[in-house]
């Protein structure tokens, strides 16, 4: 039995290093993927490696937890991408209006609303006008890709890769810690779709395209340092077209939430020093997302809200699950009144 799980171990660790260079190879010919499908089909294929010689009911397990959670977040994507305003034609073509556009509820798009505030949290930080133009001045002032460009890119790309590796990690060593991870995410991702049926709004870089935004031009820069170093993003197998594509789901900010999220997580209970470092990566995907003409200011702090109701009903269920599990504990310990025999 001994020699049996040695060989089997020997069988998973080999197999594990053959799918890290399958995957080095990838992210070098191909770039980082970002669709859902396909990322969520290499995980099943790495966590069928950790249950490699476990037998088929450990398989089995492993698709019934990951499954549920995989389809509600594939419809996800579809549904946003059913969320947008435009045609496929005006999809595939890149043509998108902001004037008079109006999505299948008949609601139209907003774009002045979110400039106005903008502009009114810019003036109270004393920049004199929007913090993108802002950021943008002081940070990319001419023609070049400067060289902190790539940590931005990587940045806004880790929106598309830390939801799962947490979900990875914490499959493999708390499976009830997973679960309540999936459930919020789930649960962010259901908010996010409701809102951007019910109120499209046309991001930064839309408004600057067609020069509606005050100031200089808006340059959409999230992408700009993986030329520095030879990577770009990939869509994955399938043809997102107008499935998985909304070019104005931008209120709230599920880059910005979920990365409040991952940060309130695991927030509880860590020491002043580990907060600082939660601490860091919604701040630099929100530096990040205005920076690059991705989002508003005023869609972050959307984000950022939504994010934190959603950790705030998981704290609250738990801690009312914990009350009523005790209260019945201690009802069990009570005397039980003796039978009086009728």
């Amino acid at each position: 039995m001994a020699a049996l799980d040695l060989n089997w171990r020997v069988v998973r660790w080999s197999a594990l290093g053959l799918y890290i260079m399958g995957c080095g190879i990838f992210l070098w010919w191909q770039g980082i993927p970002t669709d859902r499908l396909g990322i969520y089909g290499a995980i099943l294929v790495l966590l069928s490696i950790f249950v490699l010689g476990r037998g088929w009911q450990a398989w089995w397990q492993m698709m019934l937890d990951w499954l549920p959670f995989e389809a509600v977040l594939i419809a996800y994507d579809y549904s946003r991408g059913f969320a947008t305003p435009y045609t496929r034609e005006e999809m595939d073509a890149h043509q998108y209006s902001i004037t008079g556009v109006r999505n299948g509820l008949g609601l139209p798009l907003h774009v002045q609303a979110p400039i106005r505030a903008d502009l009114w949290i810019g003036q109270h930080l004393g920049m004199g006008g929007m913090p993108t133009t802002w950021l943008q001045e002081q940070l990319h002032p001419g023609y070049s890709t400067p060289w902190y460009s790539v940590p931005i890119s990587l940045t806004y790309c880790s929106h598309f890769l830390v939801m799962p590796t947490i979900a990875v990690v914490l499959w493999l060593v708390n499976r009830e810690r997973f679960r309540v991870w999936m459930r919020m995410v789930v649960a962010l991702a259901v908010a996010g779709v409701a809102t951007y049926f019910l109120y499209p709004m046309a991001p930064p870089w839309l408004a600057g395209y067609h020069f509606v935004f005050p100031g200089p031009h808006v340059g959409r820069y999230t992408s700009d340092g993986f030329d520095l170093i030879g990577l770009h993003m990939v869509g994955g197998a399938l043809d997102q077209g107008q499935y998985l594509v909304n070019p104005v789901a931008a209120m709230p900010s599920l880059h910005m939430a979920y990365a409040t999220l991952a940060a309130g997580f695991f927030w509880f209970g860590r020491r002043w020093w580990q907060k600082v470092l939660l601490a860091l990566y919604p701040l630099a995907m929100g530096l990040t997302l205005v920076y690059g003409g991705e989002h508003y200011v005023v869609d972050e702090i959307a984000g950022v809200a939504y994010a934190l109701v959603v950790i705030a009903a998981w704290r609250y269920l738990r801690a009312r699950r914990r009350r009523t599990s005790g209260f019945e504990t201690g009802a069990e310990r009570l005397p039980q009144p003796a039978d009086s025999g009728g």
